[in-house]
């Protein structure tokens, strides 16, 4: 008897098994999906100038093209450029947290899209160029303690991207509370 009830358990443990690991699955993926989705920018308010975001107001500088021979002595191998992007953001309220998971991307025409550099490649390339001074961070590393309100802060990201891409890019910045509105500049490079 006690034999029986335990066999019985066992088959149906095992014939259980199959269906918990497919829900499981799916319940993972569901999650996956679900970020993802919302990893997506998917409402992008374009602007020339200066644009309100995530408790800042945000302006483009002017964004510097390297490696074609123009801007400095360095060339890249190929068709390949670095473009490097600052912003400046000037907070009007008290953002606390409200930067987490800030992403800064290159978008062109056709709907490529670039990530930046890491930090630590990005650094050395900024010890490069201006042995002087201290590399400026990047969003991420900004988001960590962002400004004070009505305080300013410049923010620099580096792309490699192709050349062929340069004349139609644009930046986009997002932060993770405010997805999937994000902000975009265009770069207007030749």
């Amino acid at each position: 008897m006690v034999f029986d009830r335990e066999k019985k358990a066992w088959w149906l443990s095992l014939v259980s098994l199959p269906l918990l690991a497919a829900t499981a699955v799916l319940i993972n993926a569901w999650r996956n999906l679900d970020d993802y989705r919302h990893r997506l920018d998917t409402e992008i308010t374009q602007g020339p100038e200066l644009l309100d975001y995530a408790g800042a107001t945000w302006r483009l500088e002017k964004p510097r093209l390297l490696g074609d021979g123009r801007d400095t002595q360095v060339r890249f191998p190929g068709q390949m450029r670095l473009v490097i992007v600052r912003m400046v953001a000037t907070a009007t309220v008290s953002i606390g947290d409200g930067w987490g998971q800030c992403e800064v991307s290159l978008v062109d025409a056709t709907g490529r899209r670039w990530r930046p550099l890491d930090v630590s490649l990005s650094n050395d390339i900024s010890r490069d160029l201006e042995p002087g001074r201290d590399p400026i961070n990047g969003c991420g590393i900004t988001s960590l303690k962002p400004p004070a309100k009505n305080h300013a802060v410049l923010i620099e990201e580096k792309f490699v991207v192709p050349a062929e891409a340069i004349s139609t890019l644009s930046v986009r910045l997002s932060v993770g509370a405010m997805r999937p509105a994000a902000i975009g500049f265009p770069l207007g490079l030749n």
